[in-house]
């Protein structure tokens, strides 16, 4: 197997700046009205405050080139092929018991759905576009903190899986794949969750591709997988959006469906930074007591998820809803992951933390070519934090929680017990 083979837009460092370039340019050339027109909302960002966005980016690429530099000698590894070829059962159990954990998460969905009045008839009025059908499903769902996170295990167990089965070239999980599969489609539909499609197909592509290319297997047009990639995520966006907001609204308003949606899709990136540079302009930096943006899993993790508005006296983002409310767009709410550390650090921490932030995906990408466990079952899904830096800090996000800490314990329990229990050494323990 080849230790390090890999793609030019697996480079974490790359990936973003190509993406983020491509944001920072559009954001600022799109004329005030055109933001007016298709966005309804002023545009907050010009000659005198792109730095905002221009600096953080910076940092973030030379903290990844930092790491590229300094991790050049990483020694490859095997632990986690070996493990999954020489100790199946542990392995299974380990997925099936994400498994487990995910199914319990969607049928909680399925209680609060059924609590919270779903019917067929309301699923069937949603295929047909009524207004406001999708909405109602998603204003009257009550998620239950700490309980439907747990449909987020979904992605620990979809990484564990395909690495099982590209290494094994078994199809033992196929099924349990597909099972999570359809529940994130119905969750991404129907729940307007976008993302949780992106959470599990991301990850699951990039392990199919990095493997095949170890195995030294052919992988079809895969340096032009970036295109075929934007496609597909632009498809599937058309088609969720045919049934939440075209055929209630904006049937009326664009000339054309396609126009609608590509409009839309690149609005959702532009506009994030449209609405944290309004925030950074009205509100300075840093804005909250003690740091919140960049912490979110931490604060989230106790019951009810309001902590910091019991430490602070107040939630920590009613000023920020308060200026979107007035001055900006409701319907665009996000305000950009390189906007967000302003708000916790003032400038010249954030550019650190954009730096280590850099210096880490740096990191992990050389693990993840090596072999190393953690940055093989995390670097896949980091991935998607990459893709979504324009608009969401995914990373610090408590989606991403389950799943880092799933496959963390998952890392320590196999290195402790390989080097703990005699029974469970692999061969060549002292190398790796």
């Amino acid at each position: 197997m080849r230790k390090n083979a890999s793609v030019w837009w697996m480079n974490p460092t790359i990936l973003f700046a190509m993406v983020i370039g491509v944001v920072i340019t559009g954001a600022y050339m799109i004329p005030d009205a055109n933001y007016r027109m298709f966005y309804r909302v002023d545009k907050f960002i010009d000659s005198d405050n792109i730095w905002l966005a221009v600096y953080p980016a910076v940092a973030f690429a030379l903290g990844g080139l930092l790491a590229s530099a300094l991790n050049k000698g990483v020694k490859p590894a095997s632990v986690l092929s070996d493990t999954i070829l020489k100790r199946d059962n542990f392995i299974k159990f380990a997925v099936y018991a994400l498994f487990a954990a995910t199914l319990f998460g969607y049928a909680v969905y399925f209680l609060i759905m059924v609590r919270s009045g779903f019917t067929l008839s309301l699923f069937l009025s949603v295929l047909k576009g009524e207004p406001g059908a999708i909405y109602s499903i998603k204003q009257n769902f009550d998620k239950i903190t700490g309980v439907t996170s747990f449909t987020n295990f979904g992605i620990a167990f979809t990484i564990l899986a395909t690495y099982y089965q590209c290494i094994t070239g078994k199809k033992t999980f196929l099924p349990a794949m597909a099972v999570v599969f359809l529940l994130t489609l119905m969750r991404s539909i129907f729940f307007t969750e976008r993302l949780a499609l992106m959470e599990i197909m991301v990850p699951a592509v990039i392990i199919w591709i990095s493997m095949r290319l170890k195995q030294g297997k052919r992988v079809p047009l895969v340096r032009l997988y970036p295109v075929i990639g934007i496609a597909f995520v632009i498809l599937f966006f058309g088609i969720s959006e045919y049934f939440r907001s075209w055929l209630s609204f904006y049937v009326h308003v664009y000339p054309s469906f396609w126009e609608f949606v590509v409009t839309r899709f690149f609005g959702y990136y532009v506009t994030a930074l449209n609405t944290g540079t309004l925030y950074i302009r009205e509100l300075g930096f840093p804005t909250v007591a003690f740091p919140y943006q960049t912490w979110e899993w931490l604060w989230k993790i106790a019951p009810g998820g309001d902590a910091y508005a019991v430490a602070h006296g107040g939630r920590s983002g009613d000023l920020l809803n308060n200026i979107l409310e007035t001055m900006g767009n409701p319907e665009f709410n996000n305000p950009s992951g390189l906007m967000l550390p302003y708000h916790d650090y003032g400038f010249g921490g954030a550019l650190v933390y954009m730096g280590i932030l850099g210096y880490f995906s740096g990191l992990l990408y050389a693990h993840f070519r090596n072999n190393h466990t953690f940055g093989m079952l995390i670097y896949p899904i980091w991935m998607v934090g990459i893709l979504e830096f324009p608009r969401y800090l995914y990373f610090t996000s408590g989606r991403f929680f389950p799943c880092w800490v799933a496959l963390l314990l998952f890392t320590l329990v196999l290195h402790y017990n390989k080097r703990k229990i005699k029974s469970w050494r692999l061969s060549g323990v002292n190398r790796t």
